[in-house]
């Protein structure tokens, strides 16, 4: 009984003690006694800490590593934001290429990236990287939208801040201000728009004989048959900067202009004498002048060179083709394709564009620059069966295909001679197409030997058929007013059709392929064939095959080969097939007789028409003789028309 009193007795002086119901924040994280007095407890009154109440001061501590990231982080933001507001404050977009003018690369690569890493496991409202608070930070620029190289600001509760910027063309301009261009005099021109008094050969060599007009004329052939393929040179920036160049005084110095230089000039008139109907300008001896005066401006322009040098080296690559130098002429390519390099065409520049530092219109340039010489490196690669020197592009949203011009498009296309009434000349819509389609040529040498490769870029080429705008489709209805330009385009679709498949005519049939698939192969090269031959008739009735491109000169070439090819096919089975080797063998003079015509201009094409009269030589004569078939056709004796004929039998030679 006694032990029983005594443990009631201990137990009730062990009882609870009195315990606040609310504890201070610096207490209840620390899980200690707090006494509830209020501002300030017993504890944190003794140890000196801050006594706080409620649940918004209930966060955790800051750990010292965050607090020190958070300063070093603020200290970083606020110098870029004071560099940043002076660089949009000074900001002046027409003045190009100063280091004043809007935030340079330097300022942009110094926006601060420290970020805060570790797991702390910390309950605080810490902003994230790219939060609203950075873009509050960045304000001022977010709201700033380039339109026409000048910067306009709105405000967030703008709807144009999100609109696209509108692309102004400056095409108009050079139309409608004939006093500040140089205006070619030609038949169907205006006469009131020339200047007499223009000082136009004042680059170009003395030796030759050649007058304003003769030069004007043979530019503009050359323009509308030569250049227009690829669009080598955009003909009113040509003549726009002609004038800006040449209508300074001679004893200042010219302006350096993207279209035109003194090498530039050269260099096209050059090739362009080809097409001149004066003996003297036409003579190779005078045509070497103006491509050695060109040639003499290498080393001062290559050593700041701008876009005119990139496509003046690429002229005078296409001169030594056309004489059948083309060893000479791909060193020059070379040469052009270095300088692209040299000066980043084929990197994206749309934030310079943006930071103000270049203009719309020089990154317009600048990718018409690298399409241009990526498309002529697909043509001189396929010409002479060596290796690419242009890169493809790696990103072609960066770098895209040259947007189509509107206003460039709708500049009236006439050559009086053709007797076609002036038209929209689709030149930029034309070259974004014929840049698509040599994008699909690029790998063709690497595939012409696997038949089922052959067969999937066979698909990608009929796909582009199929996409082909309406306004470079060419029916029957269209057809007698082809552009050299335009058909151009259609003969380039059916030579890679040719280039694809023909390694397949021949060949015997592979192991995983079928009879058919190699008879599919033979109907695809000869539909390819007899397409290229009906454009082919075409430009020859509009505009006479003596102006035109030198990739035509390999367009010839290549359905020739389709037709000899077709030929031996005919004198291979058991018996003759005289319908198909006599219209093969019409067909394969027939593009002997074009390239001859070219050759009245371009020196290359009459070599390549030896090659092909040798080849036919070659391969078809021995068959014919071994199959008592004599054959009066022009690639034996030059001339007579193709008649295959069987010879007479013995039998009928005695009797006569």
């Amino acid at each position: 009984m006694k032990a029983d009193t005594a443990r009631l007795a201990g137990s009730s002086a062990r009882g609870r003690g009195t315990y606040t119901p609310v504890a201070c924040n610096f207490c209840r994280i620390r899980k200690i006694k707090c006494n509830g007095e209020r501002p300030i407890c017993g504890s944190c009154s003794s140890s000196g800490h801050d006594c706080s109440w409620g649940a918004e001061g209930a966060k955790k501590p800051s750990a010292i590593q965050y607090v020190e990231s958070l300063k070093k982080r603020i200290r970083a933001l606020e110098t870029y934001a004071r560099e940043l507001k002076s660089k949009v404050d000074n900001c002046r977009c027409e003045q190009r290429g100063v280091n004043d003018v809007g935030p340079s690369e330097s300022v942009l690569r110094a926006r601060p990236d420290i970020y805060l890493t570790g797991d702390l496991d910390l309950d605080s409202d810490s902003p994230e990287p790219g939060s609203d608070t950075d873009n509050e930070l960045l304000y001022p620029t977010s709201n700033l939208v380039l339109e026409d190289r000048d910067l306009l600001f709105h405000g967030t509760t703008s709807i144009f801040r999100h609109s696209t910027p509108q692309r102004i063309s400056r095409f108009p301009e050079i139309i409608e201000n004939h006093k500040q261009c140089y205006v070619l005099m030609v038949e169907g021109g205006d006469k009131s728009h020339y200047n007499p008094n223009f000082d136009w050969s004042r680059y170009l060599p003395t030796a030759v004989p050649l007058d304003r007009r003769e030069h004007d004329r043979i530019l503009d052939c050359l323009f509308k048959f030569f250049t227009s393929w690829c669009l080598r040179i955009v003909p009113a920036l040509f003549l726009r900067d002609m004038w800006r160049a040449l209508s300074v005084p001679v004893s200042q110095t010219p302006p350096k202009t993207s279209h035109y230089s003194p090498m530039l000039h050269n260099a096209l008139i050059a090739l362009a004498s080809a097409f001149s109907d004066d003996p003297r300008v036409r003579d190779l001896k005078a045509r070497r002048y103006f491509a050695s005066e060109a040639k003499s401006y290498i080393d001062a322009e290559c050593q700041m060179p701008n876009i005119c040098v990139v496509h003046a080296l690429s002229i005078l690559a296409s001169f030594h083709s056309a004489q059948g130098e083309q060893t000479l002429g791909y060193t020059y390519f070379g040469m052009s394709a270095r300088i692209s390099q040299a000066l980043g065409l084929g990197v994206d520049c749309s934030t310079w564009v943006e930071a103000g530092i270049i203009s719309r219109d020089d990154r317009l340039d600048r990718n018409w620059g690298y399409w241009t010489t990526f498309s002529q490196d697909v043509c001189w690669s396929l010409y002479v069966g060596r290796d690419f020197c242009v890169p493809c592009p790696t990103n072609r949203e960066n770098i895209p295909v040259p947007y189509v011009e509107t206003d460039l498009d709708e500049l009236p296309w006439h050559h009086a001679p053709s007797n076609i009434a002036p038209q929209a000349g689709y030149l930029s819509k034309s070259f974004a197409a014929s840049c698509e389609l040599l994008l699909i040529a690029r790998p063709i040498m690497d595939v012409v030997f696997v038949l089922m490769l052959t067969n999937l870029h066979s698909v990608k080429l009929n796909a582009w058929k199929d996409a082909l705008a309406q306004e470079l489709d060419i029916t029957q209805s269209n057809r007698g007013t082809a552009t050299p330009h335009k058909i151009m385009l259609h003969l380039a679709h059916w030579w890679l059709f040719i280039l694809l498949h023909r390694p397949f005519y021949r060949r015997p049939r592979p192991i995983h392929s079928s009879e058919a698939e190699i008879d599919h192969v033979k109907k695809l090269c000869n539909r390819a064939a007899e397409h290229c031959m009906e454009l082919l008739s075409t430009w020859r009735s509009l505009y006479g095959l003596r102006y035109a491109p030198i990739t035509l000169v390999q367009v010839i070439f290549s359905a020739g080969t389709v037709y000899l090819l077709s030929a031996v096919q005919a004198t291979s089975g058991v018996r003759v097939a005289s319908v198909s080797l006599k219209h093969s063998l019409e067909h394969a003079e027939l593009c002997i007789q074009y390239l001859s015509e070219c050759g009245r201009s371009w020196e290359c094409a009459n070599k390549i028409g030896e090659i092909l009269r040798s080849l036919l030589m070659k391969q078809l004569e021995p068959r014919l003789q071994r199959r008592n078939i004599s054959v009066n056709t022009s690639f034996t004796e030059g001339n007579g028309s193709t008649m295959p004929r069987r010879s007479p039998s013995k039998r009928a030679r005695r009797e006569s």
